[in-house]
């Protein structure tokens, strides 16, 4: 499982802006498979990877946060 996590202050964190947004896991063919709330106080990196993004989406998968690309199984 990847999801975007700013490794350095050089690279831009991808969820600033973004943490009460829907999460998003869309299969590889373009269909959205399921939609999640964010958890009271937002999404943080770490909530972010404790999803099972597999167990909705077995064959890959991207994640989204509202509209911006977070994550996928193929990175």
């Amino acid at each position: 499982m990847t999801v975007a996590r700013s490794l350095s202050p050089a690279e831009p964190d991808l969820i600033t802006g973004h943490t009460l947004a829907l999460l998003r896991i869309v299969s590889l063919e373009g269909e959205e498979v399921v939609q999640y709330n964010a958890p009271k106080g937002g999404w943080t990196s770490d909530v972010l990877e404790c999803v099972d993004y597999f167990s909705v989406s077995p064959d890959g998968w991207d994640a989204y946060l509202g509209e911006q690309w977070i994550g996928s199984s193929e990175v």
